[in-house]
């Protein structure tokens, strides 16, 4: 791995760190070059600006966590058992890095509408992974496991606003760190009310 590689990676753990540890209300260039021990020019060498610096943590962190949660998707048959996978497999990402993803998810506002171009790429990144699991409800709808008519488009953001919501009440009710058992609850919990809803009927 080149020197150039090494500092990228650096700057972005240090970044990580820092925004877990402060928010990123709070991160300047200034504080990510101290954490990373290494001169300020040397940061403005690999990203512009801070928005520059946010936008590769998000994106190279997304697509960690998507290529994780597509191949243990890709092992599963039934469509039922691939969304499962999926809620499962998304929601031990969220704890794996439940700080990194507490101040994220409650400090959204600054994270997204920043820059047009944050808000943008945000919008793209929730918008492919939103896709992937609509694929998944479109076929399931195709092969008859779930209802015809659907939106595939559509349910895959619901889905997704699902599992965000269930992380962001745990953050809220101090849960931290979690159990087999709790995240297990939570996928089903999650899959239940995706598919049945909260009605008796």
């Amino acid at each position: 791995m080149s020197e150039n590689i090494d500092k990228f990676e650096l700057i972005l753990s240090s970044s990580r760190k820092l925004i877990e540890e402060i928010g990123f209300s709070s991160l300047t260039m200034d504080k990510v070059a101290q954490k990373a021990g290494i001169a300020k020019g040397t940061v403005y060498l690999y990203f512009k600006d801070k928005d520059d610096l946010l936008e590769k943590v998000l994106s190279t962190g997304f697509e960690k966590m998507f290529e994780r949660i597509k191949n243990r998707v890709a092992v599963e048959n039934r469509v039922i058992d691939k969304l499962g996978a999926l809620i499962s497999e998304n929601i031990n990402h969220i704890y794996e890095n439940r700080y990194f993803f507490k101040t994220i998810f409650l400090d959204e506002v600054n994270v997204v509408f920043l820059k047009k171009k944050s808000k943008e790429s945000f919008n793209l990144r929730r918008k492919r992974y939103s896709d992937f699991i609509g694929d998944i409800i479109k076929s399931g709808a195709e092969s008859g496991e779930f209802v015809s008519g659907l939106n595939p488009a559509k349910s895959g953001y619901m889905l997704v606003s699902l599992i965000k919501t269930a992380a962001i009440y745990n953050f809220l009710s101090e849960r931290f760190e979690p159990t087999p058992e709790m995240i297990e609850n939570d996928t089903k919990e999650i899959l239940n009310l995706f598919l049945h809803g909260i009605s008796v009927k």
